[in-house]
């Protein structure tokens, strides 16, 4: 079966063996599998979770035998797979025998980026379909973007005032992640007692002063001291590390494409990457500033502080993510 997101809610997770997450926007992509997952446990479904990454250490082996073996520890297990790419043909065999070892036991959700009308009509994803559930994730757009905030305003409890959706839209659409933030960070300092407009946007400007995104920016801009600073600050207050390299990492993917492709393509890309238009020209700027060199290696430099982080070596994640600062950004560097 196959819905969008919005209409999770209305489905009983427990109903199907299998679960497809497709799409691009990390939020709610996020809380969908959070959704499904609550949904499980909460029936006793999900007593243990085994989470399995396609990245380098990957082996299908080892997932096979998850999906095959009796647990030790209870009945009932989740075990979830994240892609980072559409399935080719080697991915999809595995797929296709991987479901065939579905059971009353263990229930399979699989992760992947936004798919093509060509990918609905292979095998696997008719697997998914037939025995399961298919989740579509899809970025809100217009009214529908307004809707969910408002939505989100209410479930902080803040009034949803059309000149503070206007706000938060101006500074923060197309990042609903930030968005989000944005909101919780409200409703934590002020309560439904809200101030003027100007001291929230002076308010939130304060406390995004040093974000994840604001980093990214300001190394796409190429701005070497005010990177720094940022990434000195996000470790001094405590910042997780894994958000920051997965803003990388999606910026530097983007690169990549708008290298590769030519100009006439490049609005084509920001729509389909949720980019919006203010950001459109420092991320442009940053296509060109960067050669293709550059962005190919800090890319793997990327995959080198992910490894860094799932092995707990949490100061070495910091320093790499300094250096990668530092040869990007810094004036020494010569760039294309």
């Amino acid at each position: 079966m196959r819905i969008y997101a919005d209409r999770l809610s209305q489905q009983n997770a427990a109903n199907y063996s299998c679960y497809l997450i497709a799409g691009e926007e990390p939020l709610i992509k996020i809380e969908t599998i959070d959704s499904i997952r609550h949904q499980l446990q909460q029936q006793g479904l999900a007593e243990e979770r085994l989470k399995f990454t396609f990245d380098a250490d990957f082996q299908w082996p080892d997932i096979f035998d998850a999906m095959s073996e009796l647990s030790l520890f209870s009945q009932y297990r989740l075990i979830e797979l994240q892609l980072d790419r559409v399935p080719d043909k080697a991915i999809q065999n595995q797929l296709d025998e991987l479901l065939q070892l579905l059971n009353p036991e263990t229930r399979f959700l699989l992760s992947v980026p936004k798919l093509t009308k060509a990918n609905e009509k292979q095998n696997w994803y008719k697997l998914f379909d037939q025995q399961g559930l298919v989740v579509m994730i899809y970025p809100p757009e217009g009214g529908q973007l307004h809707t969910w905030v408002r939505q989100r305003l209410s479930q902080q409890k803040l009034p949803a005032d059309n000149d503070l959706i206007a706000l938060l839209l101006h500074y923060y659409e197309g990042n609903l992640l930030a968005l989000s933030q944005a909101i919780s960070t409200i409703a934590l300092r002020w309560g439904q007692q809200l101030p003027s407009l100007k001291e929230i946007e002076a308010g939130l400007s304060h406390a995004n002063h040093f974000s994840s995104f604001q980093l990214v920016d300001a190394l796409l801009g190429g701005d070497f001291q005010r990177s720094l600073l940022i990434i000195k600050q996000l470790q001094l207050e405590g910042e997780e590390p894994t958000l920051i390299n997965w803003g990388l990492d999606k910026e530097f993917k983007l690169l990549q494409l708008l290298q590769e492709q030519p100009s006439s393509h490049h609005s084509s890309l920001f729509k389909q990457h949720g980019v919006w238009n203010k950001r459109q020209g420092l991320v442009s700027s940053a296509a060109k500033r960067y050669s293709p060199q550059q962005v190919n290696a800090a890319r793997m430099q990327v995959a080198e502080i992910d490894k860094a982080i799932k092995q707990f070596t949490g100061d070495h994640a910091w320093h790499q993510l300094e250096r990668l600062v530092f040869e990007l950004a810094s004036p020494a560097v010569k760039h294309a």
